[in-house]
């Protein structure tokens, strides 16, 4: 009898330990990690336990309901498959790997990456989780139930074939080609050996399909999508039969020979299923689970709600009211009733065209109807249907409503694989796969056909009889909840989301359960049980009870104990058969009874205690007072001890010690004053060294740099000597072609008569203010002697000094009035030539007249066609020369205010609405400005052809053409005109010769006869007669902003520089003068909108004109252009002051326009620089610090390793000449087109400022650049860049090159004592110690230097260290797109309309011309231009007044 309980206690022990061994074989195959829950359960598992009669475990069996097969294919994002095929490919060998073909990725670690099955959630790892850990867990739990070694390689050989399935490629891109299976394909032969199957035919079923009709089979071919469902669904067919397996061979493990079928005497089951569950996208698995949790909930309320309720009405207990509770019955109907959602879905899955849009139309026709609403409890009211036109329902689940997706819902619940596939894998040479697939019916034989084989049941009718089974189960067993709380979605341990968790609570009904424990009676016992329990809290014998009694007798002591153990007497009620409490209660009563227990243990524990530690206190106070005496003789003697021996030592210490320091500081005293002796003598022959090699450095320097100034002297003084030979030679040619021409002109003497009395006025003008000059100075004169006298009366004791001191001053004086008197009798000698040249010149004239009467009548045909003009032409010369006389006499009467009023810029005048005059006292803008013409001492006194500028050369045109005579004719002229050229048109007109009517000086009377241009032809043919005119094409002609776009911009050609021809400011500047012009004249007529438009229109085409910087020239033009636009604009808003709101939109027209300008200068200029960087920055260190340019200083950077190699240093091939001549071509490039002298500056200022922080960057990260040669060299090559620099006035803003230069001067310091240190860090104040702490610690020294010392660079590091952290060691770069450009526009004092012959452009000509008409000068046109040459040079030179320039 022993031996057999034995051998059940060892049976019994088996099977526990097997139950326990089926979890992680579960876990391993059915679970798998998902957005909440790293190890979800994905299958619903039942084990029952069985008992025998003796309440020992004697078996146990697991159903399992609907494992999730698509997570096999597919996987969500940060989710996983299921844990064995991560556990299979971390924990194999590196035999099994290569054995089933795992060995593809770099390691075990990332192998899941590289199959389709494992990557696609793109988590292949689990925190805090080691697969090849759990691979041996569960490779022992499959040992312990039964699977051998043999059977689980072959598991794993089919683990392994279901990932390679999944790495088949199939191919095909079009249903008329079929899908298809390469031949080469690694997977699908891998796929192939593991599962031992005919290759052949599992290529041909995975890519085509077998229809059977009544008379025949038809083989067609599938696409590569419909294959690729096909591949997919192979692999869950097998994984899901190999699952079962597993839980057939688990149950065959835990029966321990018992029949699964017989009862049991008692058994336990644990239903561990999945929870409910609502994702983004809900499918037929989510449905079926929510179906399941449905059905569940409604036990859990039958049980809860129902039965709890049942038993206190029939117990009899007072005052007790039901608790409703929401009942989920109707949504149970909506899903298995008889025409529910699954009778639908297994109808459609039965036809032969089903699918999911048709079976959602069919939930739509059933279940949401068009009409009244449903009721409340009728299994229509829990379903939705989508707003929208999406192939999906929503179910309303008793814990979320949940939207479904129909699609797959047919093919899940077919759950079907073609019977071809079925058969190739039942005829699988392996062992195992054939048994997998034995329990599953084989495919009907090739027989007759037309005979219908036995329908399939569909997913969805299995789970839902396993479900009423289950659920059979659990209404004949005592069932006990236990409800999974998840406490947040992060899966963070220690982390309580609260509302999370709330409604979990909700949902599962646990909130209504706690509402009845608290209104009612959780705990119970039978009322015989509770007084043999509690019977002692009642005292005396009244707690025995009596050997017969009846059951009221019972029930009134169960009431007598309550009311001792409770004080309010609805904490617990007396049923008819058990006594009932409140939550908490029989808690409470267990402890009192456990207090009056302990409360007698207690008394008798005091007693026994007490005598037991009496006793063994009285034995430990004798132990102790005897060890006490022997432990302090023994300490006693061992104090005197060290008493001794410490007094002893003391002495001998003191004088050891002595004796040691008396040595050492004699020894130490020696030792400095030698050291010192030798480093006095070494740092005053280095001292001394240093000063020979300053002195005749700076020998060679003076000799050399004093060389070198002479040689360029010369050569400059040679080239300026030839140049001007070739530019005077040049105009001398001309100026003689010109005068022979003028020889042959009818006109010529006519025009040296108008001429000569120009001449005249201006010999008379000169006259005047030179006699007024003579005037001042004779009154400064007369007050000097004043003075003189006063002083000598005031201050006798200073009278000698004064006296000499006044001296001077009136000889000084007196002589400027000597030269002032024989400047005036010059020019009374001048102006009396002048007069007889003017006689003759009217002989000569009349002369003339006659035969012009000649020739006239030789042409009287063409007379008569311009009778009327010659008419109209007479009367204007005649008020011309009326108006002339007038001026002349007033001229004569106040000779003074003549000259202020000549000396005064001509301008147009605001336009009125009635009659158009000219005006002398305005600016070109149209409004009152200062005077800003140029001195007359500083006016040309040549005849006009000699001060004619020549035209300037285009890219695209000839630059030997000849000038035609309109060219020579054709001149700027600024706005307003002068009375010279009104009399030479006048006079062009008598003559009947066709000039150039926008030129409006006295050269258009030299043209040659019958000669006419396009110019003229356009301006013929557009013509503005009056203001109304002037005003109609600015606000209504679009084909004026078309010229202005056209030929002012986009067709215009940026003239070269050319030493064959000269240029002045309005033959480079004339589309910015000319724009400017068209911009003012419609602020004056107050067009806002054509303001915009043309302003709008030119930026966005000059923009468009720069936007490559292709070329410096292009760069450079527009840049001064759009400057001098900009600034036109700006001189005419300053000097506008609006009295009424009129002018308002284009006041606001304006300033948008002056924005929009500023930007576009802003992006021009920025990146022409940045365009220029690209270029300048690779001459930087070549020509700057690589260049070796001083003689007798070469700089070796070789190091060791190149001399040991044979290779010395190699020579730069660019020179700081390069870098100079980049600085000539930028300066003269800019100085050509005359562009602003602050911009040129701040150009050159940004180049500068490359040098230095490239230059500076190199230096200090290059060690063969740090050494007392290179920076000799370095230093030569930056005093050649500063020389230029002051030669042009230009400075670096930003210090760098300062850094640089202080950097150089580092290089060549002494640095061997710590007085170079204070040196160092007094004259490189720019540098940062981190700096000078890096230049020391790669410095290479020469053989003649001394070496840096290990003190030095301590002190160095020492004053470096505390700010070494936040010390920059490079430079910054200057970063362009951070920087704003700041400029002030000049005050232009008038515009130049100059417009160049070869444009075509009637509308622009005829609005100067129409302006020229309006307003009339005093001056010759070429004084005016040599006026104006003489202003712009002097602005070049920085002397312009404040308030006219920056």
């Amino acid at each position: 009898a022993k031996g057999r309980g034995d051998k059940a206690q060892d049976a019994i022990s088996r099977v526990e330990e097997q139950i326990l061994a089926t979890n992680p074989v579960l876990e391993s195959f059915g679970n798998a990690k998902t957005t909440r829950n790293d190890n979800s359960s994905r299958f619903g598992k039942f084990l029952e336990i069985r008992f025998n009669e003796r309440h020992a475990i004697e078996a146990a069996f697991i159903r399992t309901y609907l494992l999730e097969r698509s997570r096999l294919v597919y996987q969500p994002a940060t989710e996983r498959n299921y844990h064995i095929f991560y556990q299979l490919l971390a924990g194999a060998d590196a035999e099994m790997r290569a054995e089933l073909g795992l060995d593809k990725g770099s390691g075990s670690a990332d192998a899941w990456a590289e199959f389709h099955y494992t990557k696609q959630g793109g988590a292949g790892q689990i925190a805090g989780v080691d697969d090849a850990k759990e691979f041996g867990h569960t490779a022992a739990a499959l040992g312990v139930i039964g699977v051998d070694a043999q059977q689980q390689r072959q598991i794993h050989a089919l683990l392994a074939a279901l990932l390679h399935v999944g790495n088949i490629e199939i191919t095909g891109a079009s249903e008329r080609v079929g899908a298809g299976i390469d031949a080469d394909d690694s997977a699908y032969a891998r796929a192939v050996e593991l599962l031992q199957v005919d290759g052949a035919l599992l290529s041909k079923w995975l890519t085509k399909r077998q229809i059977v009709t009544r008379s025949e089979k038809i083989v067609s071919n599938m696409t590569r999508a419909q294959a690729l469902v096909v591949r997919d669904a192979v692999a869950k067919f097998v994984y899901a039969h190999l699952f079962e397996w597993l839980v057939r061979t688990i149950n065959a493990a835990l029966a321990n020979g018992s029949d699964a079928g017989a009862p049991a005497a008692a058994f336990i089951g644990v239903l561990d299923i999945y929870g409910f569950e609502h994702f983004a996208h809900n499918s037929f698995e989510q449905f079926c689970i929510n179906y399941a949790n449905e059905k569940l909930q409604q036990n859990f309320n039958r049980h809860v709600f129902k039965l709890e309720q049942e038993e206190y009405t029939r117990e009899q207990l007072e005052n007790w009211t039901f608790v409703d509770f929401q009942d989920n019955q109707p949504c149970i109907d909506l899903i298995e009733g008889k025409l529910g959602i699954l009778a639908l879905l297994d109808e459609e899955c039965r036809l032969q065209q089903g699918s999911d849009a048709n079976f959602a139309e069919k939930l739509y026709k059933q279940f949401a109807p068009a009409g009244p609403r449903p009721a409340a409890d009728a299994p229509a009211a829990f379903f939705r249907k989508p707003r929208f036109g999406a192939a999906e329902f929503t179910v309303r689940h008793y814990a979320h409503d949940v939207a479904y997706a129909a699609d797959g819902f047919i093919d899940k619940n077919k759950d079907t694989v073609p019977d071809e596939l079925q058969n190739v894998l039942r005829a699988s040479r392996g062992p195992l796969l054939p048994q997998l697939l034995q329990a599953e019916p084989s495919a009907p034989a090739a027989g007759r056909l037309g005979v219908r084989a036995a329908r399939k049941p569909t997913l969805g009718a299995v789970f839902k009889h396993s479900l009423a089974s289950l659920m059979d189960t659990i209404e004949a067993t005592e069932s006990h909840y236990i409800r999974c709380i998840k406490p947040n979605d992060a899966k963070q341990a220690w982390r309580f989301d609260a509302p999370m968790v709330l409604a979990q609570l909700r949902a599962c009904g646990v909130l209504e359960t706690i509402r009845i424990s608290c209104a009612g009676y959780p705990s119970r016992l039978p009322i015989p049980d509770f007084i043999h329990r509690y019977r002692i809290l009642l005292p005396g014998p009244a707690a025995r009870p009596a050997a017969e009694m009846s059951l009221d007798a019972f029930r009134a002591l169960a009431a007598r104990i309550l009311a001792a153990a409770f004080d309010q007497p609805d904490r617990a009620q007396v049923g008819l058969s058990k006594v009932f409490f409140r939550a908490g209660m029989l808690a409470l009563v267990e402890k009192q009874r456990v207090e009056r227990l302990n409360a007698a243990a207690t008394a008798i524990q005091a007693l026994v205690r007490c005598y037991q530690q009496r006793a063994l206190f009285l034995r430990t106070r004798r132990a102790v007072r005897a060890l006490q005496t022997l432990a302090r003789g023994l300490l006693a003697r061992r104090q005197l001890r060290l008493l001794r021996d410490t007094r002893a030592a003391t002495r001998i210490q003191a004088v050891a010690r002595g004796f040691l320091a008396r040595t050492q500081f004699r020894a130490t005293a020696r030792a400095i004053v030698a050291l010192q002796a030798r480093v006095r003598g070494v740092q005053a022959r280095a001292r001394f060294a240093s000063m020979r090699r300053e002195h005749a450095a700076t020998r060679i320097q003076r000799g050399v740099r004093g060389f070198q100034a002479r040689t360029q002297c010369r050569r400059e003084l040679r080239l300026i000597t030839r140049m001007q030979a070739r530019l005077r030679q040049r105009l001398a040619r001309r100026l003689i072609e010109k005068r022979k021409e003028e020889a042959r002109s009818a006109a010529h003497f006519q025009q040296v008569t108008y001429q000569l009395e120009g001449k005249l006025m201006a010999l008379t003008r000169q006259l005047d203010e030179s006699q007024s000059r003579a005037a001042q100075l004779s009154e400064k004169l007369r007050l000097a002697h004043a003075e003189s006298q006063q002083l000598r009366d005031s201050q006798q004791a200073t009278i000698q000094g004064a006296l000499a001191e006044l001296t001077a001053r009136a000889e000084l004086l007196q002589r400027d009035k000597d030269a002032a008197d024989r400047a005036c009798a010059d020019l009374a000698a001048r102006m009396a030539e002048a007069q007889a040249e003017l006689e003759q010149a009217r002989a000569q004239a009349t002369t003339d007249k006659l035969a012009q009467d000649a020739q006239r009548a030789e042409l009287e045909a063409k007379l008569q066609e311009l009778e009327l003009e010659l008419q109209q032409s007479r009367e204007q010369l005649a008020d011309v020369r009326a108006q002339h006389q007038k001026q002349l006499l007033i001229q004569q009467q106040a000779p003074s205010a003549a000259a202020a009023a000549q000396e005064q810029a001509s301008s147009i005048k605001r336009s009125e609405t009635s009659r158009w005059h000219a005006s002398a006292g305005l600016s070109a803008t149209g409004y009152d400005m200062a005077d800003s013409s140029a001195s007359p001492s500083l006016r040309m006194a040549a005849t006009p052809q000699q001060a004619q500028p020549r035209r300037p050369h285009s890219v695209d045109r000839a630059r030997d053409a000849p000038a035609s005579p309109t060219s020579a004719a054709s001149k700027r002229a600024t706005v307003g005109g002068d009375e010279g050229r009104s009399l030479a048109k006048m006079l062009s007109s008598l003559g009947g010769f066709g000039s150039n009517s926008n030129t409006g000086n006295a050269n258009a009377a030299h043209a040659s006869l019958g000669s006419t241009t396009i110019a003229e032809e356009d301006e013929d043919a557009f013509q503005l007669q009056s203001e109304d005119d002037v005003r109609e094409m600015l606000e209504h002609d679009a084909r004026l902003i078309d010229e202005v776009l056209m030929e002012l911009i986009g067709d215009l050609q940026v003239p070269l520089p050319n030493l064959d021809a000269e240029y002045s400011p309005p033959d480079l500047l004339f589309p910015a003068h000319l724009i400017g012009l068209c911009v003012i004249k419609m602020f004056q007529y107050n067009l806002a909108r054509r303001i915009d438009r043309l302003l709008m229109s030119t930026i966005a085409r000059i923009q468009k004109k720069t936007a490559a910087f292709d070329s410096d020239y292009t760069s450079a033009f527009w840049l001064s252009n759009v400057f001098e636009l900009l600034s036109i604009i700006k001189t005419s808003m300053t000097e506008h002051q609006s009295a009424s709101q009129e002018y308002e939109e284009s006041e606001r027209a304006m300033n948008d326009g002056m924005q929009y300008l500023e930007s576009l200068l802003s992006d021009i200029y920025f990146g022409w620089i940045k365009d220029m960087q690209k270029h300048f920055v690779k001459l930087i260190i070549p020509g700057v610090v690589e260049s070796e340019a001083l003689p007798g200083f070469t700089a070796s950077d070789s190091g060791f390793f190149n001399r040991l190699m044979g290779t010395g240093p190699r020579e730069s091939t660019v020179k700081i000449e390069n870098v100079l001549s980049f600085f000539n071509h930028i300066w003269r490039t800019m100085e050509f087109y005359y562009v602003d002298l602050a911009i040129m500056r701040q150009i050159m200022s940004e180049l500068l400022c490359i040098i230095g922080v490239t230059a500076f960057n190199n230096i200090i990260m290059r060690r063969n650049f740090c050494s007392w040669k290179r920076g000799m060299q370095i230093q030569y090559n930056l005093t050649r860049i500063e020389e230029w620099c002051k030669t042009h006035n230009v400075a670096d803003s930003t210090r760098n090159l300062d850094r640089l230069l202080q950097l150089v001067k580092l290089l060549q310091l002494q640095k061997s004592t710590e007085q170079d240190i204070d040196i160092m860090f007094e004259v490189c104040d720019l540098l940062n110690p981190a700096q000078i702490k890096k230049l020391l610690s790669i410095y290479a020294v020469s053989d003649y230097e001394n070496p840096i010392i290990g003190p030095v660079m301590n002190e160095v590091t020492r004053r470096a260290s505390p700010t070494e952290k936040s010390d920059k060691m490079l430079l910054d770069t200057n970063d362009l797109s951070e920087q704003v450009l700041y400029l002030t526009a000049r005050k232009v004092p008038a515009i130049e309309t100059y417009i160049p012959p070869e444009f075509r452009m009637p509308r622009i000509r005829a609005l100067v011309d129409s302006q020229t008409d309006m307003a009339y000068d005093d001056e010759d046109d070429e004084d005016m231009l040599a006026a104006h040459m003489d202003d712009y040079a002097d602005y070049r030179e920085g002397v312009v007044p404040a308030q006219e320039g920056y």
